[in-house]
């Protein structure tokens, strides 16, 4: 038995993968996710600032508190390298950033989208900050009541005869 599974393996040639053309061909090919590229292809000082520019809006998976242009993690770097490769194809700003949502979910865009739920994440602050505003109006208003009435004088109240005799000298 062991020698018929020798020969198997010995009578069979190796099967050697082909070098792959590029990063794309391994299966980093955008297309089916985002669809064709729809700007100009990109070279140049124009390259460096359209990467510079869309790795600005995605979140370091490692860092999470910076960008992938600024992080100096090897999986910001990788993603960098990405952005560049794809922004070189001519694949917009919108079109790089649904790529990499899809992969890594909208935690992956350092400014959520403003639409459905994150809506609240928007104007939440600006709605804290109009009834804070709204609480210290009612306040101060609440504050200034006007000046009672005063109270009518009894005739003969020896008190206060007393004490309007000694205010009059």
């Amino acid at each position: 038995m062991i020698a018929l599974l020798l020969g198997l393996a010995v009578a069979q040639e190796p099967v050697v993968p082909e070098p792959a053309a590029s990063a794309d061909a391994v299966g980093l090919d955008p297309t089916p996710i985002i669809g064709e590229p729809i700007d100009a292809e990109l070279i140049g000082e124009a390259l460096e600032v359209a990467t510079r520019e869309t790795a600005q809006k995605l979140r370091c998976p490692t860092c999470q508190g910076s960008s992938v242009a600024e992080s100096p993690a090897e999986g910001a770097r990788a993603m960098k390298a990405e952005v560049r490769k794809m922004r070189a194809r001519g694949y917009s700003d919108r079109q790089v950033l649904d790529f990499f949502e899809a992969a890594y979910g909208e935690f992956i865009l350092l400014e959520p989208r403003n639409e459905g739920a994150n809506r609240a994440l928007w104007y939440a602050p600006v709605a804290l900050v109009g009834l804070g505003m709204a609480a210290a109006a009612a306040t101060v208003l609440g504050r200034r009541k006007p000046a009672a009435a005063p109270t009518p004088r009894t005739p003969g109240d020896p008190y206060l005869d007393r004490v309007d005799r000694e205010l009059d000298r």
